[in-house]
């Protein structure tokens, strides 16, 4: 790597950025001082660069020249820094922020124009491409002030958050190259911040007799944890520090205190806010946060909400945000006193208020509290005690004492020891100085911090069987060989699944286990170069994390000298696009929301009340056909409206499409984290029924509960069994009342879905045939009596488990009143008694004998070919036949389980 006569530490904050640096023979990090072009077309430099960019629209084009010193003409689509943020006050749908927290998304396609979220702007990046600015900008500032030392060629460190996985890091990588910094060092924020405490003697020293550090950093956008060991050194005046454990990545910082803050202002009107305009509203309430929280701060605040966009607020308004409710909301929500053994809270799902998903539990001390809890051994072989020694708080929340009060008494709770508070000057400084330290370290100039792998490293053989190639804590640049060899294909793209261990297992290297406790990260993949096609040889593995941070294998031939090099690659493969797409969102999920809001809030009705009228076609438009919706994008909507709820009182259209979108959204009611919360919070809201007496309306809520019946308890499908029992049992069928209110509630769908609660008790499934069989005497009974018998009759259940199906002896009335039938007139009759018959585990010839009978008839009465294709099929029901059952495919990445 090539060594200049600077030492370069950049902090790619979430919020800002800082750069510092040691001149040659210097004693003390400086900090560069950034141009930055302003709102009002000045130019004025600042030792902090917001991590913001305007990017200006066809109107501005040419009315606004961003001429900064070095004079590029490439620049003139964007504005980066001070200037931007203050013309995202006035225009908030062309402000990107938070692009670090962007590029460890996983949930969206981080090369996609994707930011600003939520904003219909034309020209918009990506994540990388943000990033890539960002450093752009850093370059070229340097460059413009050390024209003779170019920042290309010295050393350069980059910070960033410990728990960021190896494809985060990679495309850090990846940006800082594009913007021209091909050779560099990363840096973990948390050490980086050690660096900069340990360069003081003094205070090196008073870590002297302690044995264990924890790092509390929490920034903007993040929060990370790290222990660290302190061991004593031959060395004088020297202490031996080994980096032992990071804790998750945590997307929960400042910003989210901010949104709180905003949510005071008027919370149904906040609601409805756009991303891009939320996230204008937040600049203000950080800054209202930083004064409420200071010394000798005022009880309240007035802020200015500026009209504009979509005007979802209308015209400027003033709110007054208030100290008091703010330190509630401190000691309440994001800093309560909590037990070490208290559990971090999981809710339905995060808050996505600016696209981002938001830890769902916001109290720091909770997660604080699992990530002591998990590193209990480590800990107690150190100090000899539950909690760490020593504690270093770093990142922009802590230049609030009030802040950093709250925490310190909650440690205080968890230990009858003295905990050692480092005090670390200027929070908002230390990670980007600590960088520079920490390249002096290298050069064997001060104080190094031993760190290793943060995670068990796997890699994916067959469906599972993994091998692990980096155990925990190996050491970066040293190099691991594995004892057994494996085969690879020469002439041909070999790819490597790449998962990562949580921390409570306990690896070896070369050890193969199955995927339990492992987290898919990315594929590492390449084409090794071959002398003949497709030739296939033995190869021995070697690992390692290189001094530069990021993941690399060597392939050795086993039978030659013949060596490949398989560098960490973030190009998508086609293993990894496929376990993604369950997991990312649509390219324009933001403008799907920010539709979705227009249509259901309540200043969005008033400006487009027949919005709701195209809302299907709109949201294909925005989303793609409907079908390919990925599981993320389906939630993600159901997340929406759930925030949205109030919106369905509008119309009895409004309520119909609320209820048509949740169900398609959430079904099947299971197979994505939080879905048990997001079914309980549909039965909480729509309980006591529907706001209008519609059949149109009444029948997308029987549909809602049919499609999401997958994820109800027993006692929720017995609650709907008695709501359909109401209406056809003997009683209900005598009563004029109850057959008067049937008129209107779309009975059709009421008995569909009776027909999908499969954990129904024996009994009540018994009870509910012997109805719709004397339903089904009567000629004008239509078709659905016979499909729901189909399906809760079935020999596949399709949610349920196979105790739950009725007794073969059951089936016999069913079938024989279904052969009866004139399957060219009563199409779901033949449909369900191919259902009944179908190959099941363990059945008898009874339905042996059936199945020939029913076979025939098909023949006979001209039935569709696939219903005599699934008579003797002992496969799963595939997406296409569940069409036929349900009247539409899962979302992708669902499988049914077979029996």
């Amino acid at each position: 790597m090539t060594k200049g006569a600077y030492r370069v530490g950049i902090d790619l904050g979430t919020t800002n950025c800082v750069v510092s640096y040691l001149a040659p023979d210097a004693s003390e990090p400086l900090l560069l001082s950034m141009p930055q072009f302003m709102a009002d077309a000045s130019v004025q430099a600042f030792d902090y660069l917001p991590s913001a960019i305007y990017l200006l629209a066809d109107d501005e084009q040419g009315k606004i020249d961003p001429v900064l010193p070095w004079h590029n003409s490439q620049d003139k689509d964007y504005i980066v820094g001070v200037g931007a943020l203050a013309l995202g006050q006035r225009r908030a749908g062309q402000l990107v922020q938070s692009a670090k927290s962007w590029l460890s998304h996983r949930q969206v396609d981080r090369r996609a124009g994707i930011l600003p979220w939520g904003s219909e702007l034309k020209n918009k990046i990506s994540p990388l491409k943000a990033s890539e600015l960002l450093l752009q900008h850093i370059r070229r500032s340097w460059n413009q002030q050390f024209a003779d030392a170019p920042l290309e060629q010295q050393q350069v460190a980059l910070t960033l958050p410990a728990s960021f996985d190896e494809e985060a890091r990679a495309l850090t990588l990846e940006a800082a190259k594009n913007a021209g910094l091909n050779e560099l060092y990363l840096l973990e924020e948390p050490q980086a911040a050690c660096y900069h405490y340990i360069s003081d003697d003094q205070k090196r020293a008073d870590l002297a007799d302690k044995k264990m550090l924890l790092v509390v950093d929490i920034g903007g956008g993040t929060s990370d944890f790290s222990l660290v060991s302190i061991l004593p050194s031959t060395k004088k005046n020297h202490i031996a520090l080994k980096r032992i454990a990071v804790g998750e990545h945590l997307l929960l910082g400042g910003d989210n205190l901010d949104q709180a803050l905003a949510f005071q202002l008027d919370p149904k009107q906040i609601s409805a806010l756009s991303a891009s305009r939320l996230a204008t509203l937040v600049q203000q309430t950080r800054r209202a946060k930083e004064t409420l929280l200071s010394d000798n701060a005022p009880e309240s605040l007035s802020i200015t909400v500026l009209g504009g966009g979509s005007r979802l607020i209308g015209g400027a308004q003033k709110f007054d945000v208030s100290r008091e409710a703010l330190l509630e909301q401190v000691s309440s929500g994001f800093f309560p006193i909590v037990a070490l053994d208290d559990a971090v809270h999981k809710s339905s799902y995060a808050m996505h208020t600016l696209g981002l998903a938001y830890e769902s539990d916001p109290a720091f001390t909770r997660h604080l509290a699992d990530f002591i809890c998990q590193h209990q051994a480590d800990i107690q072989q150190a100090t000899h005690s539950s909690m760490p020694d020593a504690v270093l708080f770093n990142g922009g929340l802590f230049n609030s004492a009030l802040l950093k009060s709250q925490l310190r008494k909650q440690l205080n709770t968890w230990t009858d020891q003295p905990i050692l508070e480092c005090l670390a000057e200027a929070p908002n400084e230390a990670v980007a100085k600590g960088a520079a330290w920490y390249l002096k370290a290298l050069a064997g100039e001060g104080h190094r911090i031993e760190s290793g792998v943060p995670h068990s490293l796997y890699l994916k053989l067959t469906e599972q069987q993994f091998v692990c190639i980096l155990p925990k804590g190996t050491l970066t640049a040293e190099t691991l060989s594995l004892s057994r060899d494996f085969m690879v294909t020469l002439g041909e793209e070999v790819q490597f699944p790449l998962f990562r261990a949580d921390d409570h297992i306990i690896s070896k290297l070369g050890e193969v286990r199955d995927e339990s406790g492992l987290h898919y990260i990315s594929t590492l993949a390449t084409e090794l170069d071959a002398q003949q096609d497709s030739a296939e040889v033995l190869v021995n593995v070697a690992a390692q994390m290189t001094d530069v941070g990021v993941l690399q294998l060597e392939l050795l031939s086993a039978g030659s000298s013949d060596k490949w090099r398989l560098d960490f690659s973030t190009q998508a493969s086609e293993e990894s696009v496929n376990r993604q797409n369950e997991g990312l969102l649509a390219a324009k999920m933001g403008e799907a929301e920010e539709h979705l809001a227009r249509c259901y809030s309540s200043a969005g009705q008033k400006q487009s009340p027949d919005l709701v009228k195209s809302l299907k076609q709109d949201l294909d438009q925005l989303l793609g056909a409907r079908d390919d919706w990925s599981l993320a994008t389906s939630r993600r909507v159901v997340d929406k409206l759930l925030v949205l709820k109030s919106g369905r009182l509008k119309s009895a259209q409004h309520e119909r499409q609320w209820l048509q979108l949740l169900g398609y959204c959430l079904r099947p009611g299971y197979g994505a984290e939080g879905d048990e919360d997001r079914v309980q919070q549909v039965i909480n809201l729509t309980k006591a029924g529907t706001q209008f007496d519609s059949s149109a309306v009444w029948g997308q809520y029987w549909t809602l509960y049919r499609r999401v019946a997958g994820g109800l308890s027993l006692d929720q499908q017995r609650t709907l069994f008695k709501q359909f029992s109401q209406f056809y049992s003997p009683s209900g069928q005598r009563s004029r009342e109850k057959m008067k209110a049937l008129a209107s509630r779309s009975s059709d769908d009421l008995i569909r879905l009776v027909g999908a609660l499969e954990a129904l008790p024996l009994s009540e499934k018994q009870t509910l045939v012997e109805w719709l069989l004397k339903r089904l005497t009567k000629s004008s009974e239509p078709d659905t009596a016979w499909w729901t018998l189909g399906r809760i009759a079935s020999r596949r259940l399709l949610s349920g488990e196979a105790s739950d199906r009725l007794p073969e002896s059951d089936l016999p009335v069913i079938l024989d009143r279904a052969l009866k039938e004139d399957w060219k007139k009563r199409k779901q009759a033949g449909l369900a008694a191919v259902l009944m018959c179908q190959i099941s585990v363990m059945e008898t010839d009874l339905l042996s004998d059936y199945r020939k009978k029913v076979s025939k008839k098909l023949i006979k009465d001209k039935c569709p070919s696939q219903w005599a294709s699934r008579l003797d099929s002992q496969v799963e029901i595939s997406s296409e036949e569940l069409n036929s059952l349900v009247g539409e495919s899962l979302p992708i990445g669902l499988r049914l389980s077979s029996d």
